[in-house]
């Protein structure tokens, strides 16, 4: 059995941003609304561009 692949999500709750690792968006806002204790979070995947030096 392999372990399941922990993805980027970037967490935005009561005017923090942070990026965390989770399974999925639903596992990302748990483990925020756990740390913080707040109701009102948003979880985005975090999206990476090849952006210029």
């Amino acid at each position: 059995m392999t372990p399941p692949t922990l993805r980027p999500y970037r967490i935005t709750c009561a005017g923090l941003q942070y990026i965390a690792l989770a399974t999925g968006p639903c596992q990302a806002i748990a483990d925020a609304i756990a740390l913080h204790g707040a109701q009102t979070i948003t979880a985005k995947p975090l999206r990476l561009t090849g952006g210029a030096a």
